[in-house]
């Protein structure tokens, strides 16, 4: 019974002395700074996402007053339906180019360890950040893929052909340039 009492003497004066002991450590985290290295990931991953959509607005804006000659698929035996998909295939891979997916790659990371670093200090998910991670990742990702999946059915001596063609590597407006060119 005396060695169960010293047990638990001993076991108490150990706790007593880890709080005051964090108290006075630099690295233990108090309420007000876990709160303010939330915020500090908060504002860091709102102002990639920031950063982001200007990118997105200035691409969208070189893209719209750019306009491709209806006679730059004429040379290649293309179905309608194949031109359609090249043109929508290299203004997506342009797009994504002009924007930048690394900065993409950016505001993921940011928005996870953001969410990951609220959860971890107050347990759950407090702010409100509607679904950032499914739109950033995957809101256009099923026809990203279809339409890289048809893509790569056209020839592959004709994919090499519009490789090489310099306008399709920039930003276009895609619904003017199908209607000049006549896919629609």
């Amino acid at each position: 019974m005396v060695v169960v009492k010293k047990g638990i003497i001993v076991g108490l004066l150990w706790v007593i002395a880890s709080v005051a002991w964090a108290k006075e450590d630099p690295t233990f985290i108090n309420e007000q700074q876990e709160d303010e290295i939330i915020n500090l990931a908060y504002t860091q991953m709102r102002a990639s996402i920031e950063a982001l959509e200007r990118k997105i607005d200035e691409c969208k804006a070189l893209a719209k007053d750019t306009t491709l000659d209806p006679a730059l698929f004429q040379s290649l035996p293309l179905t309608k339906q194949e031109a359609r998909t090249a043109l929508g295939y290299f203004r997506s891979r342009a797009q994504e180019k002009c924007e930048d997916m690394g900065l993409w790659a950016k505001v993921a990371i940011e928005f996870a360890q953001f969410k990951h670093i609220e959860k971890s200090y107050k347990g759950k998910n407090i702010i409100e950040t509607e679904d950032y991670l499914e739109i950033i990742c995957c809101m256009s990702s099923d026809s990203r893929f279809e339409t890289i999946w048809r893509y790569l059915k056209i020839a592959p001596e004709i994919r090499e052909k519009l490789e090489r063609i310099p306008e399709l590597q920039k930003p276009f407006n895609f619904i003017t340039t199908a209607e000049e060119m006549g896919l629609f």
